[in-house]
This record gives C-alpha cells, sequence and structure tokens, in this order.
C-alpha cells in the first residue's frame, strides 16, 4: 500500500510541479529524524517579510509538539534557520501546541495563536525588531460559550479603525457546541493585550436526522473593506464516520453588530467540501478579492486546492474552478496558509508526513517532513 501511494504521489508531482498552474517553489525545511513540519501559517510583515510558524512533532498529534518559527524574504526562498517561536518554550513544556496561526494587528505585530487539546487556546506576541514571541497566555472563555475546551484553526482578524471602534479583534474559536467568534480589544503595552469582551455563536452542531450531527469546526476570517467574511468547515459525524459537508460562508458588518437577530448572510457551497482551510486577502483590478486554499474532502486524499473569490462580497460561485496546488500522495496533509507577495503572485505554505508504522496519513510520502513553498499566480486561477 505504502509503495502504491508513493508511486500516486510522485505521479502528482512532489519532486516536480504537481500541477500545470502551479509550481513548487522553495523546500522551506527539512525536519529531521522523527520529527514532522505540519499545519504550516505564513504572514507578510509591515517590512516586507515574511513570517512562517509550524507545529513541528513526531505525529499528527502528540505530547511532543511544539512551534517553529522562520523568517524568509519576500521572494519565499530565502529562509533563516528555524528555531523555537516563544522566547522561553519551557513556558509550554509538555503541553501539545497544535495548529499555530497568525494574525498581524495594525500597528505591525503578530498575534500567534494554538491550542492544546482538552485544555484551550492561548496565545503569544512578537513585535517588529523582535525575534521570538512573548511567553503564552490562556485566552479566557467568555460566558456566552457553552461547550468545553475551545479549539482554533484561525488566525486573530485585526478589523479596520473605524469612527470610534479603534484596536478591535476577532478571534475564531470552535469546541464541541460549535462554531463561534471572540470579539477582544488588542492593547500593545497593556496586560492583557487581548481584552476579551465577549463572544457569539456562528453555527451550532445539531442532530442531521440521519443518525449523524452536523459539526462545524475551523472557522477562519478575512475582512473586506467594511465586511467580516468567515468560512466554517462543515461535515457529519457518527463518532466513527466522518463525511465533508458543504462549507458554510457567513458575511457580516462588525461594526454594527449588537448578536441579536439575523445579522449573518449565510451561504452554502454545494461542491466545496473544504476542510482545514485559510483565507488571504488578495489584490485585485476592481478591488480586493479573496484566495481560499483547503484539503478538499472530496478528493482521495484531500489534496490542497485554491480557489480566487473574484468579488468576495458578492454570493460566491458554488462550483468554482478548483486549481490543484498540492498532493502529497497521503491523508495527512492540506493545512494550507497562502500569502501575497506582489500583485497577483502568491505563495502557498504545504507540508508531507513521513513513513509511519501504524495506520496514521494511511501511508507515506517521499521527502517525508519537509515543508514546501508553493507558487501560483491570479492568471492561474
Amino acid at each position: 500500500m505504502a509503495a502504491v501511494l508513493a508511486s500516486v504521489a510522485v505521479a502528482v508531482g512532489l519532486l516536480a510541479s504537481p500541477a500545470a498552474a502551479v509550481s513548487q517553489l522553495h523546500k522551506l525545511y527539512q525536519e529531521p529524524g522523527d520529527f514532522e513540519a505540519r499545519f504550516p501559517d505564513i504572514v507578510k510583515l509591515d517590512d516586507g517579510r515574511l513570517m512562517a510558524v509550524w507545529y513541528r512533532a513526531t505525529g499528527h498529534t502528540g505530547p511532543d509538539g511544539t512551534v517553529q518559527l522562520s523568517f524568509g524574504a519576500q521572494s519565499g526562498t530565502d529562509w533563516d534557520a528555524p528555531h523555537p517561536a516563544l522566547a522561553h518554550p519551557a513556558t509550554m513544556a509538555n503541553k501539545d501546541m497544535r495548529d499555530p496561526k497568525l494574525g498581524k494587528m495594525q500597528d505591525g505585530s503578530v498575534v500567534l495563536t494554538f491550542f492544546v487539546p482538552g485544555d484551550g487556546v492561548y496565545y503569544s506576541v512578537w513585535k517588529p525588531g523582535w525575534t521570538t514571541f512573548t511567553d503564552p497566555v490562556k485566552l479566557p472563555v467568555p460566558a456566552q460559550i457553552t461547550g468545553g475546551a475551545l479549539a482554533e484553526h484561525g488566525g486573530v482578524l485585526a478589523l479596520a479603525d473605524q469612527g470610534g471602534q479603534t484596536s478591535q479583534v476577532l478571534i475564531p474559536v470552535y469546541n464541541s457546541a460549535g462554531a463561534w467568534f471572540i470579539r477582544a480589544t488588542w492593547r500593545p503595552v497593556s496586560d492583557p493585550r487581548l481584552l476579551v469582551a465577549d463572544a457569539f455563536p456562528l453555527a451550532t452542531n445539531a442532530a442531521a436526522g440521519n443518525g449523524f450531527t452536523d459539526t462545524y469546526t475551523e472557522p477562519s476570517f478575512v475582512q473586506v473593506a467594511g465586511t467580516v467574511i468567515a468560512v466554517v468547515r462543515h461535515e457529519q459525524n457518527n463518532g466513527t464516520v466522518s463525511n465533508g459537508r458543504p462549507v458554510k460562508v457567513m458575511k457580516w458588518n462588525p461594526y454594527t453588530f449588537t448578536g441579536t437577530g439575523s445579522y449573518y448572510d449565510v451561504q452554502a457551497l454545494d461542491n466545496v467540501w473544504a476542510s482545514s482551510h485559510h483565507l488571504a486577502k488578495v489584490s485585485g483590478p476592481n478591488g480586493d478579492r479573496v484566495l481560499f486554499t483547503f484539503g478538499d474532502k472530496g478528493v482521495a486524499l484531500r489534496p490542497t486546492y485554491g480557489v480566487l473569490i473574484q468579488n468576495p462580497l458578492a454570493l460566491w460561485p458554488t462550483s468554482p474552478k478548483k486549481v490543484l496546488i498540492y498532493n502529497s500522495g497521503t491523508s495527512d496533509q492540506a493545512n494550507p496558509s497562502s500569502v501575497e507577495t506582489s500583485g497577483g503572485n502568491y505563495l502557498t505554505l504545504a507540508y508531507n508526513a513521513k513513513p509511519k508504522s501504524t495506520t496514521e496519513g494511511n501511508g507515506m510520502s517521499p521527502n517525508g517532513g519537509s515543508l514546501w513553498v508553493m507558487q501560483s499566480s491570479a492568471s492561474e486561477y
């Protein structure tokens, strides 16, 4: 089985271009020994450099997971040697630091979030000129949230200032009850730096009527003009089987939102079963666009695809053109993150798992433990 999957991986282009529209630009890093580089995130800093983080562990989950950090040139081909993201890694000793995500604040600072299974979401701060992040702080859980410990898969969104509403952020989270967002104020020199105010549900888990439960997880946000756009992962599961369902797209005005009434515009993308997705606001000739990258659960092994949403404030196409970005040849993949380096040029991070003696990952990939930079352009979507 492993040999078959390895041949499939080569066929889709692990060692060359995985699709005609996308080039494999650079191997960002190769984790040594049993370690692997998973769940990457990338952001463009105010000085033009790139910042990347990823989950360093020996398995898809485990007690040894930490977060690595590297800085790169805007080209995406030159990266510093990675090092622990935290200034004092011992502060998170024996805690599994899963799904590291980055959110850039309006002042150029970056907030790193991650979650510890069964414990909750933590955040840490980097400021221009620093080389590491501060000691993590556990995110308080507002009284409005039910359902147990929080997790996250989307970065903190710093809202554009409008009128008297300044330094406001939205934090996407989820738990056993569904998907939520937390509202907070960014305070760069005060403690706590994220002053939590309240929280609201995005989508609530409920019985599907067929023996399965509709579950909503991994919300991620982007802001276009005065509108927040969220994508929420949707699946049906019964505890043993998990089936992909159409992803949910939600929009609302964060400046007039009060939490009462029907504030969300909601749409399901019928033919997009997105998991572990990412939203990047990118430039366009007629206004901002959104590059939506995701693991496609409707395709064997869940490869990473990209969709360029030309008019994100209008209804999204229910059957959009999907561009294959990466397929490692094993189901332990996806979790992409993308950034626009210059007008219409995009970089997307992707990873390869290592050969396993167990069934984890359902196979093996050449170049296991590696983190890749993929390159595409707007004309290819």
